[in-house]
C-alpha cells in the first residue's frame, strides 16, 4: 500500500507575503543596480535635449537616483541575503562594490558606474570653465552695451540716460538671471540672445522681484543691438 506524500504546510497571511516578496526580489535580479547606474546617463541625456528637468531641484533628482539603492537593499533582505550596510547608499559606489563581493558576481556595474561619474565630473568641469571665460567676457563688455541701449530714444523714465554700472553675479548669470545695476540706483534685466545665424543680441528689461526671469518681462520698449563677435 503506497502512502500519500505529505501535504504542503499551509502558510499564514505574513508567510505568504514574505516567500512572494522573495519570488518577486529573485526575478527582479539586478535591475534596481542597473537602473541606478544608467540613471545618470538617462538625466544627461535629458538634460541636454530639454528642459524638463529644469524645474526639479538637483536634491530630488540625486534622491531618486538612492531610491534604487534602497529598493535594491530591501530585495536583497527579501531573498534573504545580508545586504550592504545602509550607510553606504549614500556614497553609492561603495555600495556596488560591496554587493558584488557578498553575490561574488562580475563588478562591471561598479566600474560602469565609476566610468559614469568620471565623465560627469569631467563635463561639468568644462562646462564650468566654459561659463567661467563667457561671463569674464561678458562682464568687461555688456555694462557698456546696456549703457548704449538705454540711450535709445523710447527708453521710458527712470531708465532713460542711466548707466549700468555693475553686473550680478557669475550665480545669476549661470542661472540665467543676469542683472544690472544703473548709477540711478534701478536694475534692469539682461538678456542675450542668439539668432539663427549665430550672432549675439543683448535685450534689456526693467526688473522684477517677483519674476526673476528677464525673458517674461521684456516689454515693447526694450531695445537690442547686436553684440560684438566675440560675445556668445
Amino acid at each position: 500500500m503506497s502512502l500519500a506524500p505529505p501535504l504542503a504546510p499551509v502558510l499564514d497571511k505574513k508567510q505568504q507575503k514574505k516567500e512572494r516578496l522573495k519570488a518577486q526580489a529573485i526575478a527582479s535580479g539586478d535591475c534596481y543596480i542597473w537602473a541606478y547606474v544608467t540613471y545618470p546617463i538617462v538625466i544627461t541625456v535629458i538634460g541636454l535635449f530639454s528642459t524638463l528637468l529644469d524645474s526639479f531641484p538637483d536634491t530630488t533628482i540625486a534622491a531618486i537616483g538612492m531610491s534604487f539603492l534602497i529598493v535594491d537593499r530591501q530585495a536583497l533582505k527579501h531573498r534573504e541575503i545580508t545586504p550592504p550596510h545602509w550607510g553606504w547608499i549614500i556614497l553609492g559606489l561603495p555600495y556596488i562594490w560591496k554587493r558584488c563581493n557578498i553575490l561574488k558576481k562580475s563588478k562591471t556595474p561598479f566600474w560602469l558606474a565609476t566610468m559614469t561619474i568620471v565623465i560627469q565630473i569631467a563635463a561639468m568641469t568644462i562646462s564650468l570653465t566654459l561659463l567661467t571665460t563667457d561671463y569674464k567676457i561678458i562682464k568687461e563688455q555688456i555694462p557698456s552695451i546696456a549703457t548704449e541701449l538705454l540711450q535709445e530714444p523710447g527708453t521710458p523714465a527712470p531708465y532713460f540716460g542711466a548707466t549700468c554700472v555693475k553686473l550680478s553675479g557669475f550665480k545669476d548669470f549661470s542661472d540665467g538671471n543676469l542683472s544690472c545695476t544703473l548709477d540711478n540706483g534701478e536694475r534692469i534685466f539682461i538678456d542675450i540672445l542668439t539668432n539663427e545665424k549665430g550672432e549675439s543680441y543683448v535685450m534689456w528689461s526693467p526688473y522684477s522681484e517677483t519674476s526673476k526671469t528677464s525673458t517674461d518681462n521684456i516689454t515693447s520698449t526694450t531695445a537690442n543691438k547686436t553684440s560684438p563677435p566675440q560675445l556668445r
